[in-house]
């Protein structure tokens, strides 16, 4: 209902009844409409739906659909109304494919792979997999018989991990449940989902913990702004080490970016007093318009800034070190030549990297070939058309031939 709702108003035309003496055009109107929710502004969109309202009923037109919607702002209006007081000390904009990348994570925190990576396999690239510090448990979204993507565990025990089980409690109304992380406590879980009914916008991110006593989570809340909006919002974790947190978000980014917030946890959620900072200011805070607006703490930001600096430097030595991902089996991924345990393996890994160098040409080639399709004349694109065919051709057998030497490698480094 939220979806349609918001759809609704974003499609929805007002008369403006205010400037009678004025004929305006309606796309006029609706854009003050679409720029008030931009804004947060809902106080101004509240008093357009009214003045709509009130218009149709003097026509004695139905007003059922603009109810909904009013009803809908005044619920976002709450919202807004217990914004969290969040401290954020850094802001940087990246391609959507290296968000993972980009998080400096302390291994004591545990770490995050994508499901592709982890798992070795091409689909799910948006899905991603956490693994605990102590690398004996792993929460991964996976498909279920339904169609929905759901939160999926898996526990090492001795040297066999258990078959993957759906995490109980969380919300069955979720269309898809993603980006999972959990505190060290192994207790605390955070994840995003796209909630029609609950969620702000598309991905909302979501706190829940787990009752020993149900052996099941607990009803899980969303965390609400500043960390959620109406975008996508999503990959919440916590370097609890440091104290330091992240989040992605694609709002006003393009549709390859998103940019990562890094904020200073806190133990206790607290709301900003709108009477003291004022409905424009808190909308800004919402929206996280400026990240110098939230900087209540000046030392605070400091210190944390130089704790950040000091953990992406570490990061990038241990970068350094990292010149590629072979998923060896669920606890072993080389990450460098010298980490083969035989010469044949080391000899089949140089072939798999040289495969997958003619694999990205390959690509490259490929999409530049289909990028001059796209602007060429029908005569031109029947000569480019058998050799875009010849190169994905050619493209999927370098990919089936990658696949075969990984399973040779393994097979060389252990010995089945």
């Amino acid at each position: 209902m939220k979806k349609f709702i918001l759809v609704c108003l974003m499609a929805l035309t007002f008369p403006n009844l205010s400037m009678p003496q004025r004929r305006v055009v309606v796309p006029e109107v609706e854009e003050q409409v679409k720029e008030a929710i931009k804004k947060y502004d809902f106080d101004t969109a509240e008093e357009l739906l009214e003045t709509r309202i009130l218009a149709l009923t003097k026509k004695k037109l139905p007003t059922d659909n603009e109810e909904e919607q009013l009803e809908y702002i005044r619920q976002m209006q709450l919202k807004l109304e217990t914004t969290q007081q969040v401290v954020f000390i850094d802001s940087i904009v990246v391609p959507r494919t290296q968000l993972l990348p980009n998080l400096p994570l302390s291994a004591e925190s545990g770490s995050i792979f994508s499901t592709a990576q982890y798992f070795n396999r091409q689909d799910d690239a948006d899905a991603t997999v956490f693994r605990s510090q102590l690398q004996n448990q792993i929460i991964f979204a996976q498909q279920d018989n339904d169609g929905h993507v759901r939160l999926y565990q898996s526990n090492l025990i001795g040297k066999e991990w258990s078959q993957a089980t759906p995490i109980k409690g969380l919300n069955e109304g979720d269309k898809i449940q993603n980006y999972p992380f959990m505190l060290t406590d192994g207790s605390t879980l955070y994840y995003a989902a796209i909630n029609e009914e609950e969620g702000l916008g598309n991905y909302d991110i979501y706190m829940t913990r787990y009752d020993t006593e149900t052996r099941s989570f607990l009803s899980p809340e969303n965390l609400g702004m500043p960390f959620n909006s109406l975008a996508n919002d999503y990959m919440y974790v916590i370097d609890e080490f440091n104290n330091l947190g992240w989040f992605a978000t694609d709002r006003n980014q393009s549709k390859d970016s998103v940019c990562i917030y890094t904020f200073i946890p806190t133990q206790t959620r607290s709301i900003y007093n709108v009477d003291e900072v004022g409905s424009e200011r808190l909308s800004r805070l919402a929206l996280i318009h400026s990240i110098r607006e939230t900087w209540s703490n000046q030392n605070a930001v400091k210190d944390a800034r130089n704790r950040l600096l000091t953990l992406r430097l570490s990061s990038n030595q241990e970068q350094k070190s990292h010149d590629f991902d072979l998923v060896i089996n669920d606890r072993i991924t080389y990450t460098t030549l010298t980490d083969a345990q035989t010469e044949d393996g080391k000899q089949k890994i140089q072939w798999w990297l040289e495969s997958k160098k003619d694999l990205e040409a390959s690509a490259e080639q490929l999409q530049q070939l289909r990028d001059k399709y796209a602007i060429s004349t029908t005569a031109e694109k029947q000569q480019l058309a058998p050799q875009i065919r010849i190169l994905e051709n050619k493209y999927e057998e370098i990919e089936a031939s990658i696949r075969t030497q990984e399973k040779e490698i393994r097979k060389a480094e252990l010995g089945n």
